[in-house]
């Protein structure tokens, strides 16, 4: 921090990052909101499991795709414009998934807004970091995050209300409009750096080996920690974004919107563990421990699921699933260890790079959940849609723990430097 100048004001700061948290918050919301409409969308344009996992993951495919690039282009041209364009394409990409006729034309919509989300989680962090101490780098992260979940959540009864009133294209739709809206806030008011607004910017120093050279990039812990995350996220994805829903409906014959509004409030949960996690994180200065006890703790709950112990409890298969959604925030610590590892030098690239790997599960465990249902189905229907068993439930269940188990293995091969 230059001392000629001061350092910029907290409510400045926040101002500035939650004009790009808005539109994480956009995102996260046309992330997840086929879990809310998977019982219309089944109806109108996928018919299985599959499909509908499908549907689901077209977003993801480009979203993972655009990681790098969007990283790159950040660090290059700086998080306002890049977000501004990202803006525009994604109100395009809502209006061609709401007029779509066939599941083609729907994926062609769930592509562009899976190209135009994936600016917004790095575009946030690359601006925290800018606006923000290193020391509360972990801490905003996590409120970050949890500002997607509450996104998720606004995705889950809220849009589910909305489709019932008005139809699921018109709620959809108007979702055009605040892309819109912020596109305009971002070019009036947002600022890249605080030395734009005639602050001094934070220094993110990176430090020297013995011999003065600069500290060579961590390859090995960096492929270990992007192997890491592929299992969290991807089964968040699997169950909180699409398929816990028409669990508790099929499984205890619940209403689709009180099933959307439980395992909706899964990401409330993740919202609070993302807190939870970034703020010890900072406080004990480690990243490594509250991540593994994360991963582990995921891996041990979902593993409850497949065992089938709570089929016959509403209440306990909702309080584990919740548990999961908590659990499922240390994932945020991912970012904040990539971060460190490259000592604060292109953040937005190298969280690029992480949030790749953590999409690459997303992409795949989805459609492996539906997969696993379809194979199981007993040619059982209901009001159009597929009725499965409980134990298909439970072998999709287990795919998803023994996955989380396997990346919890490459995340404990991560290195973490000494913090002081």
């Amino acid at each position: 921090m230059s001392p000629s100048r001061p350092s910029p004001p907290l409510l400045l700061s926040l101002a500035m990052w939650g004009i790009t948290a808005a539109f994480y918050l956009f995102d996260f919301f046309q992330r997840v909101s086929p879990a809310a409409l998977a019982f219309d969308l089944s109806r109108e344009l996928a018919p299985t499991a599959v499909a509908l996992g499908g549907l689901s993951s077209a977003y993801f495919v480009t979203y993972s795709a655009m990681q790098i690039p969007s990283g790159l282009l950040i660090d290059r041209f700086g998080p306002r414009l890049v977000q501004v364009v990202a803006c525009l394409i994604g109100a395009i990409g809502v209006l061609v998934f709401v007029s779509a006729e066939t599941a083609t034309q729907a994926s062609l919509g769930r592509f562009i807004l899976g190209a135009s989300g994936a600016v917004a989680w790095i575009g946030m962090l690359k601006l925290a970091s800018n606006w923000f101490s290193p020391q509360r780098f972990a801490s905003i992260t996590g409120v970050s995050l949890a500002i997607g979940a509450l996104g998720a959540v606004a995705s889950g009864m809220p849009l589910r209300l909305a489709a019932d009133e008005w139809g699921w294209r018109v709620a959809l739709g108007w979702t055009s409009v605040f892309a819109l809206a912020l596109a305009l806030i971002a070019i009036w008011k947002l600022s890249d750096t605080p030395g734009q607004r005639g602050y001094a910017d934070f220094e993110h120093p990176r430090p020297a080996t013995s011999d003065g050279r600069p500290h060579p990039v961590p390859w090995r812990d960096i492929a270990f920690l992007c192997v890491g995350q592929m299992g969290v996220t991807g089964s968040l994805a699997a169950l909180a974004w699409l398929w816990a829903a028409p669990f508790l409906s099929q499984r205890f014959s619940l209403e689709p919107g009180f099933a959307t509004l439980l395992s909706s409030i899964m990401m409330v949960f993740f919202a609070v563990g993302a807190i939870a996690f970034g703020t010890y994180s900072d406080r004990h200065r480690t990243r490594k421990r509250p991540l593994l006890f994360g991963y582990g703790a995921v891996a041990l709950l979902i593993g409850l699921l497949a065992s089938g112990w709570f089929n016959g409890s509403l209440l306990l298969t909702t309080l584990v699933l919740w548990a999961i959604g908590g659990m499922s925030g240390c994932m945020v610590l991912s970012f904040v260890f990539a971060k460190d590892l490259m000592h604060g030098q292109r953040t937005a690239t190298v969280v690029g790079v992480v949030n790749l790997s953590v999409m690459l599960g997303s992409i795949g465990l989805p459609p492996l959940f539906g997969a696993i249902l379809d194979h199981h189905w007993l040619n059982e229907m209901a009001n159009g849609a597929r009725l499965y068993p409980a134990h298909a439930f439970q072998w999709a269940f287990a795919a998803l723990a023994l996955w989380v188990a396997l990346t919890w293995l490459s995340q404990s091969m991560v290195r973490e430097q000494p913090r002081t």
